[in-house]
């Protein structure tokens, strides 16, 4: 028996050892995922923004575009905000939840797990938060978090919500949707469309009053663009645009977040080396701006300007009325 537990104890060690040099052993930790979108985030609230910077802490900016608050909370790293009207909540790693109101005060909420916080949203005074391995939690501000009854199998990249339904996104392409937050359903995009179109992976979603879009690759590591009136069915938008010689040209750069100009009916869609295309109704009238030379990773707005924010605290407010 002693002889046998000493052979279990070095195979064992064996196996340790095997899998740190990459002898085809792998252990799967949902700290060892890498969460698709990037850690800059950016909302508009109240009479101007807020943000979370790169290195984890909460700016308010100003209408002009300037930081007048910065907030950190010790072991918390924020990635990701959303907002509405009354309040805005922001996550992180760890499980970490808070909401804060105009006053900035934070406040915790249970969200009942120490898993990293990928997306937010707030549908009809609900918060959703997002997780790898299909994992979405859903309850009110004074209540702890539970399961959502979804089943998903990919990491959730992103939540959208209009007045009617929430909506979401995984690293699969499966979009999940629901009217009240007990029912949902699931769409397996590339599944249901293929020989249609093109396997996507999509990293964005964002509903708007009317209609749905989401962002990403396809499998030719080309930038796609689709859109539904309520989440069944999907309709690509070619990403063509006049380019300075008054030629034709298809986009190549990625799209790495989405935002629409309620104010000029457009959707923004901001793009890798700090280009900018705006994508009115007419599918022929797509105009692409090289805006910046900073890496920029998030946009967002209101009813005068449009805001980026990237790299180095870097922030460059646009008029609504410019592009």
């Amino acid at each position: 028996m002693r002889r046998r537990n000493l052979i279990s104890k070095r195979l064992q060690a064996l196996i340790i050892v095997l899998a740190c040099f990459g002898f085809g052993f792998s252990f799967s930790s949902d700290f060892n995922v890498k969460k698709e979108t990037d850690n800059i985030s950016v909302t508009a609230f109240g009479d101007g923004f807020i943000a979370v910077s790169e290195n984890g802490c909460i700016n308010w900016i100003a209408g002009d575009g300037k930081i007048v608050q910065s907030k950190s909370i010790p072991d918390v790293n924020f990635s990701t905000i959303a907002a509405n009207k009354k309040y805005f909540i922001s996550a992180g790693n760890n499980g970490a939840i808070y909401y804060a109101k105009e006053d900035c005060d934070f406040k915790p909420i249970h969200s009942g797990t120490v898993k990293n916080v990928n997306c937010l949203t707030l549908f009809k005074n609900k918060v959703l938060a997002g997780y790898n391995s299909g994992e979405l939690r859903i309850g009110s501000l004074d209540q702890k978090l539970e399961f959502a009854n979804v089943e998903l199998t990919g990491n959730i990249l992103s939540l959208s919500s209009n007045e009617a339904y929430c909506y979401g996104l995984t690293d699969k392409s499966e979009i999940f949707y629901t009217s009240n937050g007990t029912e949902w359903n699931v769409i397996d995009f590339n599944g249901m469309y293929s020989g249609y179109y093109q396997s996507c992976t999509f990293s964005k979603i964002l509903a708007t009053q009317n209609q749905i879009a989401v962002v990403g690759e396809n499998t030719d590591g080309e930038p796609v663009l689709y859109f539904s009136s309520k989440g069944s069915v999907w309709t690509e938008r070619p990403l063509v645009y006049t380019d300075e010689e008054g030629f034709k040209a298809k986009l190549n750069e990625m799209p790495r977040d989405i935002f629409y100009d309620a104010m000029h009916d457009q959707y923004l869609l901001l793009l890798a080396q700090g280009k900018l295309m705006t994508i009115p109704a007419c599918s022929h009238c797509h105009q692409l701006y090289k805006i910046t030379e900073a890496e920029i990773q998030a946009i967002s707005g209101n009813d005068k300007n449009i805001i980026l924010v990237g790299e180095n605290d870097y922030i460059k407010l646009i008029s609504t009325g410019f592009l």
